[in-house]
């Protein structure tokens, strides 16, 4: 495979994701979510074909595909030759990207599946970043580098922190979980991320999947303590009652900001926060007849991002008025490899 901007040359195994080998070879190519929602790895394929995979329809449209673009972050090979071009101008913020080293200063369970990690950086360096941003975090023997969300704005402590979700067979996260103690040094690079509160006026939606709850809250809250003061709601999703984290903060938001208000929403079981258990579409529509004055920010898997996007857009919220934040986990890598030939 070749990119032509440089003349780079890798090996892609058909059976893999192409940015996953090109970063495994050291090819630094543009991206940030690696989720298909940013659209920031997006290509021209010059010579071959691709398979495209999943892909969220904000990220890539129908006619760019026509035209020979990919998201690098889902497609895999289908042609023993490929080469691609980066759009000019393209550059995914890693050029302004800082690698340090930061000491775990916490790691305390939220949830049976959710632990909150707090570290703080280098006494003598200064690292600014946007609310909504995320982190590589380098876990030893792990690559690619996996992200992780900032659960907070951007603090003049130093301190960063993270929302880790377990997964089944998720190598950085089971290190996170099991083995990573306060005290510990682990590097960290970054900012990276284009999930922001969308520009404009108007009433704001916050809909979170589980630990998509990071960005989401991290966003309307640094809104909010600017002097914010459009309505803003913030639903957070998780499948069962327990599941549910950071309710003090939610509570806190409400109880200083008369505009925000949020709803916890368990899909899977009967909890004290709705009558019955519902999915988020569900309860999008169930609450609003139009969402065609509001901004929204949507943060969680792949599949609750797309649904919920989808719903809003239903809904007559222009596509141009949603930020998105999504992620696939490790093990939805490892089941859509076990499934390609």
């Amino acid at each position: 495979m070749t990119v032509i901007n440089t003349g780079e040359q890798f090996s892609v195994d058909q059976a893999e994701i192409i940015l996953d080998s090109a970063l495994a070879q050291g090819i630094r190519i543009p991206h940030q979510c690696r989720g298909a929602s940013c659209g920031t790895c997006k290509v021209r394929v010059l010579t071959g074909a691709v398979d495209h995979g999943w892909s969220l329809g904000l990220a890539i449209t129908d006619e760019e595909k026509g035209q020979g673009y990919c998201l690098l972050c889902q497609a895999r090979a289908i042609t023993p030759e490929l080469r691609i071009e980066i759009p000019s101008g393209v550059g995914g913020g890693n050029e302004q990207a800082t690698e340090m080293c930061t000491e775990v200063l916490s790691v305390v369970s939220l949830t049976p599946r959710v632990k909150r990690v707090v570290l703080a950086t280098p006494a003598d360096r200064t690292f600014v970043y946007p609310a909504g941003s995320y982190l590589e975090v380098l876990v030893p023997g792990v690559d690619p580098n996996r992200m992780y969300s900032l659960a907070s704005a951007c603090r003049n402590d130093g301190l960063l922190e993270l929302f880790v979700s377990r997964h089944a067979f998720g190598e950085a996260s089971g290190f996170i979980h099991d083995t990573l103690r306060v005290g510990d040094l682990i590097r960290v690079r970054g900012p990276f991320g284009a999930c922001r509160l969308p520009d404009g006026a108007g009433p704001v939606i916050g809909l979170a999947g589980g630990t998509g709850l990071a960005p989401v809250l991290a966003i309307l809250e640094d809104a909010l303590e600017r002097g914010a003061d459009e309505p803003m709601l913030l639903l957070h999703s998780v499948s069962q009652t327990r599941e549910v984290f950071a309710l003090d903060r939610l509570v806190g938001l409400s109880r200083r900001h008369d505009n925000f208000k949020y709803q916890i929403l368990v899909t899977d079981e009967q909890s004290p926060y709705t009558s019955h258990p519902m999915f988020a579409p569900a309860w999008i529509r169930q609450t609003f007849s139009s969402l065609a004055t509001h901004r929204a920010v949507i943060g969680g898997s792949p599949g609750f991002v797309e649904a919920c996007a989808q719903t809003c857009i239903s809904l007559g919220l222009d596509a141009a008025r949603i930020s998105t934040d999504s992620f696939v986990p490790s093990e939805r890598r490892a089941i859509d490899e076990n499934a390609h030939p």
